[in-house]
């Protein structure tokens, strides 16, 4: 059994794993801490369960990888932070979030952020970031859960807009209101098992829709797709900010 502790969303999460496999993939994240606020370790049964759905036919040390990430999103909302899925980026040091059912773009898209706008974008996440929400604010953390392509930083930003991504033949974006949008949005949160963990991601979700710009973003995969959602997404933050000023 490894043991060991990792700083995940300012919150050292004890890790208890039968195979070096999850150790290895969350080394960046690795701390000295030893006051852990919560656990994780897959029981015998889980695993056992959770190896007969691996219709992939991924190793048991990459099942006890993915269940340890549940376990996790199972006890977050009660520390006010839950998993997305959703690719997050940060612009000058501002995050977006990118979300979409997979297979829509949403990695071609952020790389295309990336080779753009060069060391003005890191990649927090490509895959599950995770969200801390507040009543000050929200904020994105990277994650070592991060798709298949490994984007991740062990960074945290600022939330600052959240676009959901559809196919289309030309490129248009609109703010919306969060009524347009609950379903879909909902669907990419991660709603625990446990019934108290369930209402409280809930209740972290209705804050998270008052709190962070919603847009919709039809595009196709290229650099004028990017530029589109830039204008809007970053442009209106920058107005934002004058108007405070």
């Amino acid at each position: 059994m490894y043991k060991f502790i990792l700083k995940l969303a300012d919150l050292p999460v004890e890790i208890n794993s039968r195979y070096n496999f999850s150790r290895n993939k969350v080394k960046e994240y690795v701390t000295a801490d030893s006051n852990a606020v919560l656990s994780a370790r897959v029981p015998d049964a889980a695993l056992c369960e959770a190896e007969q759905e691996n219709v992939e036919n991924r190793s048991s040390a990459y099942v006890e990888w993915v269940c340890i990430y549940r376990e996790i999103a199972e006890q977050i909302p009660h520390y006010d932070r839950v998993v997305m899925h959703g690719a997050v980026i940060a612009y000058k040091g501002e995050a977006f979030m990118f979300t979409a059912p997979s297979g829509t773009g949403k990695s071609t898209h952020i790389a295309l952020w990336k080779s753009m706008f060069g060391e003005d974008v890191e990649i927090i996440n490509g895959d599950k970031p995770i969200l801390k929400i507040t009543d000050s604010g929200v904020t994105a953390y990277g994650t070592p859960w991060s798709g298949k392509e490994g984007w991740h930083s062990n960074v945290a930003a600022p939330l600052k807009g959240i676009c959901l991504l559809k196919r289309g033949k030309l490129n248009k974006i609109k703010r919306i209101d969060a009524a347009e949008c609950l379903s879909q949005l909902l669907r990419q949160v991660y709603l625990p098992k446990n019934e108290a963990a369930a209402e409280k991601t809930l209740e972290l979700f209705g804050k998270l829709v008052e709190t962070v710009p919603i847009y919709v973003l039809e595009c196709d995969i290229s650099e004028t797709a990017v530029m589109t959602a830039f204008g809007a997404m970053v442009g209106c933050c920058t107005e934002r900010e004058e108007d405070a000023d």
